[in-house]
């Protein structure tokens, strides 16, 4: 779903992710390796989440959950036939090379799949973190499914 300029946040929460979400922008936007990749949002989103194409079958998503102190990064597929290709062939692999276990789940219903890392978030240390630890997962992960 494209960012608009015009999403007015309706409650606090939301207005929490469009700043958070700026400041996200405005990290990836100083980060060469982020721009040779992704072209960053001009807008912070009022949603959890952002995300940013790289091909038809799959897309990049960063997130943020303030309740549970997490960031998620991973590749959301809206091509299963993608999806299974990786899980079926590759899981071990690009697990190994991303150093970690990955969230691999099937939305039967969505005919759509996630595959994606969490890491914790305190946010007394600051959003800065958050992007930075985002930024060279995004890439990372980018780089395991081309």
């Amino acid at each position: 779903m494209a960012i608009k300029r015009d999403e007015k946040p309706t409650t606090k929460l939301e207005s929490t992710y469009k700043k958070f979400w700026q400041g996200f922008n405005e990290s990836s936007r100083r980060s060469i390796p982020f721009r040779k990749i992704f072209k960053p949002h001009p807008f912070g989103s009022i949603r959890s989440y952002q995300d940013y194409s790289v091909g038809d079958v799959f897309h990049i998503v960063a997130g943020i959950n303030f309740e549970r102190s997490e960031i998620r990064v991973g590749a959301y597929f809206t091509d299963i036939d993608s999806y299974q290709y990786f899980h079926e062939l590759n899981k071990e692999l690009i697990e190994e090379r991303v150093g970690k276990l990955l969230a691999w789940k099937e939305h039967k219903t969505k005919a759509s799949a996630y595959v994606y890392d969490t890491a914790d978030f305190d946010e007394n240390h600051g959003w800065e973190n958050a992007y930075e630890m985002m930024i060279p997962r995004m890439l990372q992960i980018r780089e395991q499914f081309r």
